[in-house]
């Protein structure tokens, strides 16, 4: 179940100053990770949860049972197996007439949480690092509880998608590696006005974020 929340009452006063000094088209080729201007006009976040494969199941125990964390480990006895978590297995941008959307692909077993959210500054998580993308707008998107299956995220550069067609609402997309469970992204629109739907599938075992002009 996904939760949208419109930020708007504050938002309302910087988008006067932002129309005073910028009129027109927004400016595609603006970098966002180090700038001064705000072109946005979006101020939604978006958040939910969604129960990937099975879900882990517990062993059984009488209440009189020891906790398995209290019980002595005995010589040669292997360590009790990592807990199970969802995997990212792939991030692909499918194209469409009405909308370009951006499909995390998901793996595993468990329940794991996403949150959506346009943002003026972005920065990486746990740094002051700005993140340099182009666009009007930026949308950055957190996938949290998952470990990743991706090579291109375990390298200190992001992770960079674009758009191979023209008429994009996309400009393009940067993944960076995961931070504490944390996986984020940030997706940079053409419009400064971009429309977002988000869809979080159990069949498809999916996070697909839609974004039309």
């Amino acid at each position: 179940m996904a939760t949208r929340t419109g930020v708007r009452s504050v938002a309302l006063v910087l988008l006067t100053l932002v129309v005073s000094t910028a009129c027109g088209a927004p400016d595609v080729d603006h970098s966002v990770g180090g700038a001064h201007e705000v072109r946005c006009q979006q101020f939604e976040s978006f958040s939910g949860r969604l129960l990937v494969g099975d879900s882990p199941s517990l062993p059984t125990v009488p209440d009189v049972a020891p906790l398995p964390s209290l019980l002595p480990v005995e010589p040669g006895v292997p360590p009790l197996p990592a807990p199970v978590v969802p995997t990212l297995d792939s991030i692909e941008i499918e194209q469409t007439a009405a909308a370009d959307t951006i499909v995390f692909g998901l793996g595993g077993d468990g329940p794991m949480g996403w949150t959506a959210r346009f943002v003026q500054l972005p920065l990486l998580h746990g740094t002051d690092d700005p993140v340099s993308i182009s666009g009007a707008c930026v949308l950055q998107i957190d996938l949290t509880g998952v470990d990743s299956n991706i090579d291109a995220l375990r390298r200190e550069v992001p992770m960079r998608l674009s758009p191979e067609g023209e008429g994009s609402s996309v400009l393009e997309v940067l993944s960076y590696p995961r931070s504490t469970e944390l996986m984020q992204s940030f997706v940079g629109t053409l419009s400064g006005t971009p429309t977002v739907t988000i869809e979080a599938s159990i069949d498809r075992s999916a996070i697909t974020v839609s974004i039309s002009s």
